[in-house]
Parts: C-alpha cells; structure tokens; sequence
C-alpha cells in the first residue's frame, strides 16, 4: 500500500512538471513539433519555474515536517515560527542597501542573507523552547517574532528608494520565475545538501521523539542533533525564501497531509513523502500563477493560500474533534 500510493505521487509529480512546462498557460508543443520560439520559452522560462517551483516545495515541505517533529507540534513551520520572517527581513536589508553597498549585489549575497536570517530566528527559538519547553508558548514567540521583523522591513521598505521598493514588493508576493543564470544551479545545491542532510539525520529523530532521556540512552546527542535540524532548516528555508520570496502555507500544511496519506512511523519515509508531496504543491501553484486569469496573474503566495489555507482550518477542526 505505501509503495502503490508513493509511485502514485511521482506520477502526480512528473504529470504536473510535464504540464507546467509544455502546457500552461498555453500548449507549447513537444518533441519535434515544438516551434524555435517555443523552444525557447520553454527552455528559458518554463522549464527554470517549474524546477524551482519543484525546489522550493521540497525544501520548505521538509523544513515544515522537521519543525513540527522537532517541536511535537503540528502547526509548526517556517512561516509560523517566524523562520520565513528572518529570512525576509534579511533579504530585504540586502536588496535596499545594495545601492549603497555594492558589495551587496554579489550573486551570493541574498541566498547567504536569507540563511543568516532563518538561522538567526530558528536559534532565539531554540533558546525559548530550552527554557519554556516545546508546547504553545513556542508558536506565540514564533508570531510576536514575524510581528517584529514584519515592522522592521516596512521600516525598511520606507527608506527605500522607489525601484528598490518596487523590486522588494515584488519578491515578498512570491515568484518561482526569478531563477537566472546560476540561480537555479545554487539552488539545486543547496537544497540537495539540506534534504540528504536531513536523510541522514532521520533515525535520530525518530529516536528523540521518545524523549531525551530514551535518546540520550540510545546514543544519540540530542543537543547537537537539534542544532543540525535547525541548521538544516535555516538552509532550506532561507535559500528558498531568498529565491521566491516568503512563500506561505506549504511548510505547515503538507506534513499534515502526509501524516494522512501515509500512516507510517519511518521517518525516513516522511521526509520522502514531505518532499514530493510538497513538489507537487508548489509545481500546482506554479501553474495557477502563470494562468492569466481576467487580465492578471496570480502571485504564488496567492495560490498556495487558497490550497494550504482551507486545509489547515480543516486540519484545526480535525483536531477538534
């Protein structure tokens, strides 16, 4: 049954890449029936957004599912615990001083801040949660923390020059189209080294969910496993915010969905799950966004609202019951 239901999602996953790249938003033809100017649309526009729409998916699916394990909580993720805020406010510093700051506009500066920044956030949490525990308290911190750089870039945002302003807005709307050059090659990189990362680091988990004293027994550090989970995290989640902006919903609502769609307690198994499932979200959203619907296109922080969204209030009502 698991294996039947994750061939399933690959197939899910290549028929939804296969539609974003030779279908949407209008058929572009394949093989040898494809024009010179399709080609060339597809080759540099299609094909770029869907694999990065694909990367940001798994990396920000992945970092949802090692946060809600690592803090027993099912409404944890990137963008919740303020980790996509970090990410942002940094990004944000980058993009407006870049004009007075040359050295800014190096090609590493924005994923290099976008890391500093989820790190950043994701070790005030762990400091939280050594004192207070992992319950409420933490998702509470989480949101005073994305209130507190949420105001620190609209200062930002203030001081800001009109073309900076506008490129700044623009990106916190969400894009997978911004790959360009080596952009998507960095992201691959980064994204590979986090997920088989995380892979490695997937026993250990599953060992310290039945608590320290049971890991520690067992030989696992549980101090310095947290801290790679959290460096993980900041990784992933801060190349994919620097490249497509603060994406929302697909860090917290995907591992829900997993823990639905495969009742299985290998956690190796579930970051498998998390990364395709949450490929196949962002590839979907990716196609409704490049959808011209009544003039306009929706931005992708948009559509992964309207998918995640409904979910985690089911979710909320799930767990009610």
């Amino acid at each position: 049954m698991l294996k039947t239901r994750f061939i399933a999602l690959v197939s899910v996953l290549i028929a939804l890449l296969l539609s974003g790249i030779f279908l949407f938003p209008y058929p572009a033809g394949f093989g040898a029936f494809i024009s010179d100017t399709d080609f060339s649309i597809v080759y540099h526009f299609r094909l770029p957004a869907v694999l990065t729409a694909a990367l940001c998916g798994m990396a920000l699916s992945v970092s949802g599912h090692i946060l809600q394990q690592l803090f027993k909580n099912t409404l944890a993720g990137p963008y919740i615990l303020g980790v996509s805020s970090g990410a942002s406010l940094m990004v944000a510093l980058v993009i407006i001083s870049a004009g007075a700051l040359p050295f800014l506009s190096s090609g590493l500066s924005i994923p290099l801040a976008g890391f500093i920044g989820a790190l950043l956030v994701l070790l005030l949490i762990l400091s939280v949660s050594a004192r207070f525990g992992y319950g409420a308290i933490i998702l509470l911190f989480g949101v005073i923390l994305g209130q507190l750089t949420g105001a620190l870039q609209n200062l930002l945002s203030y001081l800001a020059n009109p073309a900076d302003l506008k490129y700044f807005t623009l990106w916190s709307m969400g894009s997978f189209s911004n790959t360009i050059d080596g952009d998507l090659l960095l992201l691959s990189i980064s994204t590979s080294i986090g997920l088989i990362w995380a892979f490695t680091l997937m026993p250990s988990l599953s060992v310290m969910m039945l608590g320290d004293d049971v890991a520690r027994t067992l030989g696992v550090n549980t101090r310095v496993v947290a801290f790679q989970l959290l460096a993980i995290t900041g990784l992933l989640t801060g190349v994919a915010t620097a490249y497509c902006g603060p994406v929302a919903f697909i860090g917290m609502a995907i591992p829900n969905a997993v823990k639905i769609l495969f009742k299985t307690a290998n956690f190796k198994h579930l970051l498998i799950a998390n990364a395709l499932l949450g490929a196949c979200m962002a590839v979907f959203s990716q196609i409704i966004s490049s959808i011209n619907i009544a003039a306009i296109n929706i931005p992708v922080n948009v559509s992964t609202a309207l998918i995640g969204g409904p979910f985690i209030i089911y979710i909320l009502f799930r767990k009610k019951h």
